[in-house]
């Protein structure tokens, strides 16, 4: 089977039609049609989708199997192609990572910026997404390495390259009520009663210190991302329990203080698909990143490396 046929069948599913995956890949809708027909007959799947109306398409078991190898399979073809062209001609490319949401600001500061400028013919695309949403990014070929900042569901999946430790800390405005500006840091019980908005990575270990230190603040909002987490601190109506990095500035009106009785093991962690090749663009951020960052270096890289060139 080409696999153009694959391809086609993914722009069928990710436009949502024929007539969108037609006006996508410019091919002709009795064509794709036919395609589709080739595929099922191929597989021996009598349905891959099922039409719902006119314009909703949705993947059956089946065909929710084959989008995502399709996906892999499709992404080994780009991988060899980037492969191909930094051999010919230096390293070039596309880098895709899923990061987690709202976490892109810090990361393109302290990492791709200075990565982008020694390497400017790799063009970097980030997915900001929820764990779960970034790990199927990861194993259906979409992007090839995770900065995830919450423990990685299905840990077999995935091998960890990096470890960096984060703090869980209470984020005020520096206008805010509750600020002591004399204090280094709060304890849970300067907490009491008082409004907290929260990400989501993080309520579970926060309300669980409370809880063991017989404190109930009042929980305003847990939102899915730490930017709206802190977007109720930033308007002066909670104080913000987010993960920080270690001399993170989240900017002007922002003050962080660190929770000095809450035992959190909060970290980010880098991470890539076991047994999956890398694409020279990732082995060259991967090295970059090593030499840069003060993270601890879980897995051996320059064996992992090494193994990638054989």
């Amino acid at each position: 089977m080409e696999l153009d046929t694959y391809r086609n069948f993914l722009a069928i599913v990710e436009a949502g039609s024929f007539t969108g995956a037609s006006d996508y890949v410019h091919i002709a809708q009795p064509a794709l049609s036919k395609q589709l027909r080739n595929l099922e007959n191929y597989f021996g799947a009598k349905r891959i989708l099922t039409q719902r109306g006119s314009r909703q398409i949705l993947l059956t078991e089946a065909g929710r199997a084959l989008y995502q190898k399709a996906k892999y399979m499709c992404s080994l073809e780009d991988l060899a192609r980037n492969e191909i062209e930094n051999i010919m001609g230096g390293v070039i490319g596309t880098l895709r990572f899923s990061i987690a949401n709202s976490r892109s600001p810090v990361f393109i500061e302290s990492s791709l910026k200075g990565f982008c400028q020694l390497y400017p013919n790799i063009k970097c695309e980030l997915y900001e997404a929820g764990i779960n949403e970034q790990s199927q990014q990861l194993l259906n070929g979409i992007t090839e390495l995770g900065i995830f900042s919450v423990p990685v569901n299905h840990q077999d999946n995935f091998e960890i390259l990096f470890r960096r430790d984060e703090e869980l800390a209470a984020v005020f405005h520096h206008e805010s009520v509750f600020l002591e500006d004399d204090k280094p840091c709060v304890e849970l019980k300067d907490l009491h009663n008082v409004p907290v908005s929260l990400s989501a990575g993080s309520a579970d270990i926060f309300l669980k210190g409370c809880e063991q230190a017989g404190v109930m603040p009042r929980v305003t909002c847990v939102s899915t991302t730490r930017s709206t987490a802190l977007a109720w601190t930033q308007v002066k109506a909670a104080i913000s329990i987010v993960p920080v990095e270690p001399g993170e500035d989240l900017g002007e009106g922002f003050v962080i203080k660190k929770i000095a009785d809450l035992n959190a093991d909060v970290y980010k962690t880098v991470v890539k698909v076991k047994d999956r090749p890398l694409s020279v663009a990732a082995q060259h951020f991967l090295r970059f990143y090593a030499r840069t960052r003060g993270s601890q270096q879980v897995c051996d890289l320059e064996a992992l490396l090494k193994n990638e060139t054989l």
